[in-house]
């Protein structure tokens, strides 16, 4: 197999495993909304419905905000913030990863192109 062809395989797969990875962060996100919305229906609308979601939107946006500016120690609730806090940890982790393992799939594409 031609090496451009290899890259173009390992670009596709990076591309479909970053997608998957993120959708399945979205999910568990909105499964985590879903929660809050139950124990804390008032508290929930008071911080604006947070939700997260792929296409943007006022109630991602404020998830985004709910969990950067760590708004969910606030609940009074201290397993629903554990449970919030690990979530941000792995979004962390994600985005750390997607970034990195892209910066390799475009070196490997660089250094086909450029190397040989």
């Amino acid at each position: 197999m031609e090496s451009e062809k290899l890259v173009a395989f390992v670009a596709l797969g990076w591309l479909i495993g970053a997608v998957l990875l993120m959708a399945r962060s979205v999910r568990r996100g909105r499964e985590l909304a879903e929660v809050f919305a139950a124990r804390h229906p008032e508290r929930y609308a008071a911080f604006g419905r947070p939700r997260p979601g792929f296409l943007y939107s006022v109630r991602r946006n404020r998830f985004g905000q709910f969990l950067a500016r760590r708004e969910f120690e606030q609940l009074g609730d201290p397993e629903l913030a554990a449970r919030f806090e690990d979530y941000r940890k792995a979004e962390t982790r994600l985005v750390l990863l997607v970034l990195a393992s892209m910066v390799v799939v475009a070196l490997l594409g660089l250094a086909v192109r450029y190397g040989g």
